[in-house]
């Protein structure tokens, strides 16, 4: 089940995309559903240059044009606004009952946290290139700023799938709510949630999941505008429709890395999501030990924590760092060994979540990618600077994080932050 949102700036990959996907299309054993969606003003004149959106079950060598679609939500507007979650749920029942099957992989096709990077040899208009990479679009500040414009103001890493038509996204706790009501429905967590899209393999993240899914396939760092190689991993697939849900989701990641290898700094992993409770309680053990030392563990804080670039940093972001990465930075510099064994701790539990991880020669040297990323902005301007920073503030109520509500990472950065 593929929810492409293309009602913005990705229009043009999200035509390819599709046609990657119906280069191989469904078999007797495999359905392959896409819910496409296309801007009113667009970005590309490819596949008849419709607006609304179209359900497809993709058939070998089908194109995204109406004539081609099983259903055309176009006169629905309370399904047809790809930033509801209404929407969201409509598709995912409505695949279940027409399409059941034995495994189920959800995937939300978007911009994350209101970003996506784009290569100079990408097809169409595009938002600037993130990438440092000598092949691609040098990027100048008016640029970035002009992207930024074209992008949804997102932050927070808690928000995808970004209609520019209705200014409407899905928070995460949205997403969050409709796999816990499809895993009730099926009576089971489904077997994947896969997000092409930027910046959400994160603890936060998988904490979201860890009730409704087995594992989560997402990317720490910006992910290029042609993302996802459908092509590659659907192959596999068709020809072993038996596949585990491991099985899958690696195969999606070696298509990944096939696709960019050490050109650009670019991530993917899969996360073992029902470990993610775990983690996230050694993480917050770790919280209570920080605070409880932290004037005499501050230096030690910060310096681990300056010498952690973060992701989506050339998109201006500053916010996600790797959780492994920092918790064994601060265990190498702190001589407080109450400390320390918590960082291990985390560190290990942390680890146990990634089943399998890509990351660029550049992303391990950049952002010392493990697989697993958390929120930790270093300066309280920084925290102010995201615009969906309340998110992380406990005494939130819209649209709550699950992982700041309930755990005590976020008690931590607000003393931090002071």
């Amino acid at each position: 089940m593929v929810f492409m949102n293309a009602k913005n700036n990705l229009e043009p990959d999200a035509i390819e995309n599709f046609n990657e996907i119906a280069s191989r299309g469904s078999s007797s054993d495999v359905n392959v559903v896409v819910e496409m969606g296309r801007p009113a003003t667009h970005f590309t004149e490819a596949a008849e240059k419709w607006s609304g959106v179209m359900r497809f079950l993709v058939k070998k060598n089908q194109e995204p044009v109406p004539s081609q679609a099983v259903m055309d939500l176009r006169g629905k507007p309370e399904l047809s606004d790809l930033g509801s979650p209404a929407a969201l749920q409509d598709f995912v029942d409505w695949a279940v009952q027409t399409y059941p099957a034995k495994r189920y992989m959800l995937v939300v096709w978007n911009h994350g946290q209101g970003w996506r990077f784009q290569l100079a040899n990408d097809v169409g208009v595009r938002a600037a290139s993130a990438s440092r990479n000598q092949t691609t679009q040098k990027i100048s500040a008016v640029d970035l700023q002009k992207a930024a414009e074209n992008t949804a103001p997102l932050g927070g890493f808690r928000a995808v799938s970004f209609d520019q038509d209705t200014g409407n996204f899905l928070y995460n706790s949205d997403i969050q709510a409709v796999t816990e009501a499809l895993s009730s429905r099926l009576k089971k967590p489904i077997d994947v949630i896969g997000f092409d899209a930027c910046l959400m393999s994160m603890l936060e993240t998988a904490y979201a999941f860890r009730n409704s899914s087995t594992m989560l396939v997402g990317s720490e760092e910006l992910e290029p505008g042609a993302g996802w190689d459908y092509d590659y991993f659907l192959k596999r697939l068709l020809a072993k429709p038996s596949m585990t849900a491991l099985e899958l989701s690696r195969t999606i990641v070696d298509g990944y890395r096939a696709r960019y290898g050490d050109s650009h700094s670019t991530t993917l992993s899969i996360l073992d999501t029902p470990k993610a409770t775990d983690a996230a309680s050694a993480v917050s053990k770790f919280a209570d030990v920080l605070i409880a030392k932290y004037d005499a563990e501050k230096s030690n804080i910060a310096q681990a924590r300056s010498g952690m670039k973060t992701y989506g940093a050339s998109a201006g972001m500053k916010t996600s760092v790797d959780l492994i990465g920092f918790a064994q930075r601060y265990a190498s510099t702190t001589k407080d060994g109450e400390a320390k064994a918590a960082a291990e701790a985390v560190s290990a539990k942390a680890s146990g979540i990634v089943l399998y991880n890509y990351a660029s020669a550049r992303s391990k040297k950049d952002t010392i990618s493990n697989g697993i990323a958390i929120y930790f902005p270093a300066s309280d301007q920084d925290f102010k600077s995201d615009p969906y920073h309340e998110g992380y503030i406990k005494t939130n109520t819209s649209h709550v994080v699950d992982f700041v509500s309930k755990e005590r990472w976020a008690d931590f950065l607000e003393r931090n932050l002071r």
